[in-house]
């Protein structure tokens, strides 16, 4: 069987259309889930590899850009922090909190936006790939529902949750096809050391009796990167994807020039200086932010 063309162009079907980028990525990595089980019979798999994932962080930095072209948006949000982390960080001037406050803001929006590249990346690339908000996959007549996640540095509320959240999924998937036998749960970490084994999760309070003695497969590093056929070379990614990275580069610079002009505006308006405590009387009577 011949597997449809990948590099240029895309999956079968899917050739770049003109309009905007993200639609031709989105449809790109839409389309590729569908057709990857031709490639996976094919010798094109490895060479679709690279493209998938490029384009799949391509988007990322789509994401990015837009993040960075609303400016009044992330204002009104950055007066919207608590400001006694600042004020007992020692910040002082209204630029300090203005910059520290927007690498807070931004470092929350990335990590989301990542977390959500990474998981598109990887149910394109996964062979069988099917439906769903989370990464579905058929591997040997199972069905392997899987969390993916960014890192293993979590604390243990944290994997608690991720695990009601796998236990609730197999319980929804057990419902709507009772015939179905083989589903398996997943916790998929991309970043952090090797990790491949089965657990049997054992709770130390009442908060999480529901979620004793769930049992799932634990995956970190490089074993769950190529479990999902993601063994792939970091910096000819980065490489690829030069010219996106600037593009993203210079918008957050100009951004955060331009919010510190709004944030100087509005302190002027209201005839305060260029204080933190300044800062903290126009935080005050600030709008939430929307």
């Amino acid at each position: 069987m011949t597997g449809p063309t990948v590099l240029g162009v895309g999956a079968k079907g899917c050739a770049r259309q003109p309009g905007s980028p993200g639609t031709a990525v989105a449809a790109f990595l839409d389309q590729s889930r569908r057709e990857l089980h031709y490639l996976s019979m094919s010798d094109q798999l490895d060479s679709a590899v690279p493209e998938l994932i490029r384009l799949a962080f391509a988007t990322y930095l789509e994401r990015r850009q837009a993040f960075y072209a609303n400016p009044a948006v992330i204002v009104r949000k950055l007066l919207r922090r608590d400001p006694m982390i600042y004020a007992l960080r020692g910040v002082g001037s209204a630029e300090e909190f203005v910059e520290s406050a927007f690498i807070a803001h931004e470092a929350s929006s990335e990590e989301t936006m990542m977390g959500n590249a990474w998981q598109a990346a990887l149910a394109a690339i996964a062979p069988n790939s099917v439906g769903g908000g989370d990464l579905r996959t058929e591997r040997e007549g199972t069905l392997w529902i899987i969390q993916v996640k960014m890192s293993r540095l979590q604390n243990s509320g944290a994997e608690a949750q991720d695990l009601r959240m796998l236990k609730a999924k197999l319980t929804a998937e057990s419902d709507h096809h009772p015939g179905r036998k083989n589903v398996k749960a997943m916790l998929g970490f991309v970043r952090g050391p090797f990790a491949n084994e089965w657990r049997m999760h054992r709770s130390k309070s009442m908060a999480n009796a529901d979620i004793d003695g769930f049992q799932h497969q634990y995956m970190a590093g490089s074993a769950f990167l190529n479990w999902c056929s993601a063994d792939f070379d970091q910096e000819s990614l980065f490489g690829s994807l030069a010219d996106e990275i600037g593009g993203v580069r210079d918008a957050r610079e100009k951004c955060l020039i331009e919010v510190q002009r709004l944030v100087s505006e509005l302190l002027t308006r209201s005839n305060l200086g260029a204080d933190f405590k300044d800062v903290l009387r126009l935080m005050a009577t600030a709008r939430p932010a929307t």
